[in-house]
């Protein structure tokens, strides 16, 4: 019998462990519907519309942080086209800039450096397929 409980204990282990680590590295998206990923000691969130571009930063726990203050430039690559565009604080938690990424794309591939007041710049990469999802 003990062996019946070993081997069951150890297949419950392994089903409660597996959704955790399914998801540890896995692509997110945030509240916006765009990519979300780490950026340095927050999160960045990249929502493509149009020629939008738009970044949305929170904290650890996902909760809006001010970015008043703050400077971005997103490094985009579309078209096999290379441009920069700066960012501005535009609301709460969100920074915002104009590109021209035209109507056709397979994937667009962006480099955001992101500096907070009296903080080092610190950097998110995002890859979005087809017109930005």
């Amino acid at each position: 019998m003990p062996i019946v409980k070993v081997s069951t204990l150890l297949v419950a282990a392994t089903l409660f462990a597996a959704p955790a680590t399914a998801f540890a590295d896995g692509a997110k998206t945030g509240s916006h519907g765009g990519p979300r990923t780490d950026a340095g000691p927050y999160h960045a969130e990249l929502v493509l519309q149009g020629n939008d571009v738009v970044l949305y930063v929170t904290d650890g726990a996902d909760k809006p942080v001010d970015v008043t203050g703050a400077k971005a430039e997103a490094t985009i690559l579309a078209n096999r086209q290379t441009q920069k565009v700066a960012l501005e604080p535009a609301g709460a938690n969100a920074l915002k800039g104009k590109a021209s990424l035209g109507e056709a794309h397979d994937s667009v591939k962006v480099v955001t450096a992101l500096t907070m007041p009296g903080q080092k710049p610190v950097q998110a990469r995002f890859e979005l397929g087809h017109a930005g999802h």
